[in-house]
């Protein structure tokens, strides 16, 4: 499966689009997931943990059920039993409060895990990631500065932090490199990419029945339904994200949330339509292949 550029189309307003929220946190989960994929065996994955009797969630906590097991993974290299995932949004970025919150989540569970299991874990059982699509200055300057913890830069958009409580590192979404992060540096608002587009779309065609690779499709496109570009994610671009044809779009978008999908459908239909592009992704295709010769 593979992306061609599409029939130029006006610019669309932020007003012509659905309007509906992206869950970054769900596009973050299935991606950390997506990326880790080669060993689902080893790993389990738990969403929104929740500590005890109290309201406090863990955004992911990924245990390694054999800690021995290595795991060729660059963001992975500081995992131990137990993993703890911060995520922010892609409009804000790891406070000095959501810090240090996440470092006393980490000694809850601790505290947690040996009242339930009676053994003994430690805080060198515990790694905690922050996940942020900024750099976070301000905590860094604030590390450096106030408590004289070391930063280092351990890899591209990877920042280990020296001399803490538990095992931590900052990842920087925007600085990982694609070859290596596909999933996780393909999430933004602004994906124009061709590249990365077909590397997604490619993958996907050979995962799309994985509930996680829908889903964490479902946040993208809805991220990028006004981006500008020679790639269009509101022609078929997004339908070789969905699926090989826009009957497969309609049909995976009915059995997520008709309330949210059909209108959307309904505004890309239109969209084609009102530029003289054919619906069914086959006859798109073709109609692309002619105009450039």
């Amino acid at each position: 499966m593979t992306l061609t550029k599409s029939t130029s189309i006006p610019s669309s307003t932020s007003s012509d689009i659905p309007k509906r929220r992206v869950n970054w946190h769900e596009a973050l989960v299935c991606a950390v997931q997506i990326e880790l994929r080669d060993y689902a065996d080893l790993l389990d994955f738990r969403s929104e943990f929740i500590l005890g009797k109290n309201s406090y969630r863990i955004d992911l906590l990924v245990i390694k059920k054999l800690c021995s097991q290595s795991i060729l993974k660059k963001f992975a290299h500081i995992f131990q039993t137990h993993n703890l995932f911060e995520m922010k949004g892609i409009h804000s970025s790891v406070t000095i409060n959501s810090y240090y919150k996440c470092i006393g989540y980490a000694g809850l569970l601790i505290d947690q895990l040996n009242n339930i299991n009676k053994t003994q874990y430690t805080s060198l059982d515990i790694s905690i990631t922050f996940l942020t699509f900024r750099y976070p200055q301000k905590l860094l300057r604030h590390l450096k500065d106030e408590r004289n913890i070391v930063v280092e830069k351990f890899y591209q958009g990877i920042y280990h932090i020296s001399k803490e409580t538990f095992i931590t590192q900052i990842i920087v979404i925007s600085e990982l490199p694609s070859d290596e992060n596909l999933y996780l540096r393909s999430l933004t608002n602004h994906l124009q990419d061709s590249e990365l587009i077909n590397r997604i779309s490619d993958d996907y065609a050979k995962h799309k029945d994985s509930d996680i690779y829908t889903k964490y499709l479902n946040q993208l496109t809805t991220a990028n339904l006004g981006t500008k570009g020679d790639t269009s994610m509101v022609c078929e671009g997004l339908f070789n994200l969905f699926g090989t044809t826009s009957e497969e779009v309609i049909a995976k978008a009915k059995q997520e949330s008709d309330d949210y999908y059909l209108p959307q459908i309904d505004y890309l239909k239109n969209l084609l339509k009102q530029n003289n592009i054919a619906f069914d992704l086959t006859s798109l295709s073709s109609e692309t292949n002619m105009s450039n010769q």
